[in-house]
């Protein structure tokens, strides 16, 4: 997804400050001779919406949603860099190089290197003046068990017609609201937007990713309905398959 964002830190520190640094999961912390080394081992969860349960949401006030155009490319990588300033795997990451980031990364999902692209259910949130504040991207993913390893990835080349044929399961790639509108309901209501047109376009369920250690990621999925699927290391499972 986004790990090659993600790199080792290495701080100075005494066996005393290295037991009071807090704790992120997407980390693995050791100490070894006066420094401490983050090592990232990042795990990501999936979760499920059923469309046909998803109720509207208002659209903040000063804020309008419409579809995203080739013109919302700079102002939205923008966003996605100032969004994610303080998110695993960009937080770590020094702002030019975060900047690249958030170019890499969306360009990735407009060429559709997770898997094809959905323009018609991809949104952006912009403010009265028609600044942009926003944006949801939405992808097409294979229709299979969440909780394989590799049931988000096209094992062949997703036939040309896919959208057309309505084939796989829609998958938010990115949602973002710029900080100054973190927190307003922005992002629900781009969710709510994106949802009722994937519900239109034929499409039951979207799919959804999240950062173990994104704790706002976490929450922002259960409050609006999502359902956490089992992780394709979890023990219970595997224990259940036997």
């Amino acid at each position: 997804m986004c790990d090659e964002w993600m790199s080792v830190v290495t701080l100075p520190l005494s066996l005393e400050q290295f037991h009071q640094l807090p704790r992120n999961p997407a980390y693995k912390y050791e100490y070894l001779e006066g420094e401490a080394y983050l090592t990232p081992r990042p795990r990501f969860y999936h979760a499920l919406l059923d469309l046909t349960q998803l109720a509207e949401a208002p659209t903040p006030r000063g804020v309008s949603l419409r579809p995203m155009g080739d013109a919302d490319k700079d102002d939205l990588e923008r966003i996605f860099a100032a969004a994610f300033d303080r998110q695993p795997p960009f937080s770590g990451l020094e702002s030019e190089r975060r900047k690249e980031a958030a170019r890499r990364s969306l360009q990735k999902t407009r060429d559709g290197g997770d898997g094809p692209w959905l323009p018609a259910a991809s949104f952006v949130a912009v403010e009265d003046d028609k600044q942009p504040v926003g944006g949801i991207f939405i992808t097409l993913l294979p229709d299979e068990d969440p909780a394989e390893w590799d049931s988000f990835h096209w094992r062949e080349p997703p036939p040309p017609d896919c959208v057309e044929s309505r084939l796989g399961r829609p998958h938010v790639t990115w949602i973002f609201v710029g900080p100054w509108h973190a927190g307003t309901g922005t992002g629900t209501a781009l969710l709510a937007t994106a949802g009722a047109t994937l519900r239109q376009m034929g499409y039951r369920q979207l799919a959804s990713t999240f950062l173990v250690g994104n704790d706002s990621s976490m929450l922002w999925h259960w409050r609006n309905g999502f359902q956490l699927q089992a992780h394709p290391g979890s023990r219970r499972r595997w224990a259940q398959l036997r």
